[in-house]
């Protein structure tokens, strides 16, 4: 039996004469097996990258086992002779496996007899843990699941309709493509995704049933490691207002789409730089978006020609009062976001926490928690590096304002 594994070995005469270890665990492969026309003679062979001739060590010189912490993927086999310590990390099921094995080379059971000849054990490049899949086919995929240790894993192209649950079992994967599938929604786990760093849904038919469930979006460990994030051509039409809470959010591309309006939250994501939002129907963009400091920005294909230099709606006032002041609360909420004052649910009432979550920001970049705006024209080239858009198009920004300066200033 061959357990694929991380293994440190700690060699115990070097910790007595105080020579320092390298403490470094390394991808490695555990074998066991027995001598040949010695069917009592029990070996254990470590191979590594770095030693894959392996090093042999016999089970009868094996001192001690230690599996406190196993059902973590933990353990640590002792040897007599060499006097090293193999400290194992593996998947929980794998090496308890191994072990109900390794015991039963200990104690004679009838289970060792299964073991292959020493001579027939070898590494080889399967041996070592992949950390890099790309299934081509759907005749690809693992029919025991997709090994815990990958990083990438890439399923473009196999019309896909729902997402596959073992996924969720890939705490390391960092690189997820799913592309040209068919996936309509996303589990709610998928948000405990706590290494993922990348996340392609492209071609996909999130937006097939009308309204998108995005709790998948803003789980407790994905908001805090993704950094692009690929939903274009997806017939999507609204984008969460909590978009902001992707704290690293770097890439965002939401072409191909069916947009009418973006989330004025949108340009509370101070890690973006690139951002794709053509090819939907947008008739004008958020202000915030002059405060991200972005590198490349793709406007084309929109509707920004058809909006008029206009006011919301609601027919505020000329003198632009009701634009930045209404009641207590406003005042409140203002002074507790532009501080950056720690809130949630259970320091202050849901409500007043998704009051805060909907603010907005003004032209000069101070928080709005009202909902008037002014529509105005702004060349964005004076604002982001790179801009793609139509010929002869002006772009049309929602302008929120703070003050009354501010109002008379961008008016």
């Amino acid at each position: 039996m061959k357990l694929v594994c991380q293994v440190e070995v700690v060699n115990r005469h070097h910790c007595n004469v105080n020579i320092g270890t390298n403490k470094k665990y390394s991808k490695s492969t555990l074998a066991l097996g027995k001598e040949p026309k010695r069917d009592k003679d029990f070996f254990l062979i470590h191979f590594s990258s770095v030693n894959k001739s392996g090093n042999k060590y016999k089970i009868k010189n094996m001192k001690q086992v230690f599996v406190k912490c196993l059902n973590e993927g933990k353990a640590t086999l002792r040897f007599e002779e060499p006097p090293h310590d193999l400290c194992i990390k593996s998947e929980v099921i794998q090496l308890k496996c191994f072990l109900r094995l390794l015991k039963a080379c200990i104690t004679g059971d009838k289970d060792s007899s299964q073991l292959s000849n020493l001579s027939n054990l070898c590494v080889v490049s399967s041996d070592i843990a992949p950390v890099k899949m790309t299934i081509q086919s759907r005749s690809d995929i693992p029919v025991k699941g997709f090994p815990r240790t990958l990083e990438y894993l890439s399923m473009t192209d196999l019309k896909l309709c729902n997402f596959r649950r073992d996924i969720l079992l890939l705490s390391n994967l960092m690189v997820l493509d799913l592309s040209n599938n068919e996936i309509e929604k996303l589990p709610l786990e998928f948000g405990r995704m706590k290494n993922l760093r990348e996340l392609y849904l492209s071609k996909n038919a999130l937006g097939k049933n009308g309204d998108v469930d995005w709790r998948w979006l803003f789980g407790p460990q994905i908001v805090k490691t993704l950094k692009l994030l690929d939903i274009s051509d997806n017939k999507i039409k609204i984008l969460p207002k909590a978009i902001w809470k992707l704290e690293k959010l770097v890439t965002l591309k939401i072409n191909n789409n069916e947009f009418v309006k973006l989330p004025a939250t949108i340009g509370r994501v101070q890690t973006l730089r690139y951002l794709d939002i053509s090819r939907n129907q947008l008739e004008s963009v958020p202000c915030s978006l002059l405060q991200c400091r972005l590198e490349h920005l793709d406007l084309s294909s929109n509707n920004f020609h058809l909006v008029a230099d206009v006011r919301n709606k609601n027919n505020a006032t000329s003198n632009g009062w009701d634009l930045y002041i209404y009641s207590l609360t406003n005042l409140a909420s203002k002074a507790v976001l532009k501080n950056k004052i720690f809130y949630a649910p259970n320091i202050i009432p849901l409500t007043l926490v998704r009051f805060l979550d909907d603010a907005k920001m003004c032209v000069c970049g101070n928080p709005v928690v009202n909902n008037e705006f002014i529509i105005r024209e702004f060349d964005p080239k004076d604002y982001f590096r790179v801009v793609v858009f139509d010929n002869n198009r002006s772009v049309k920004f929602e302008c929120y304002f703070c003050s009354a300066k501010c109002y008379i200033k961008y008016c």
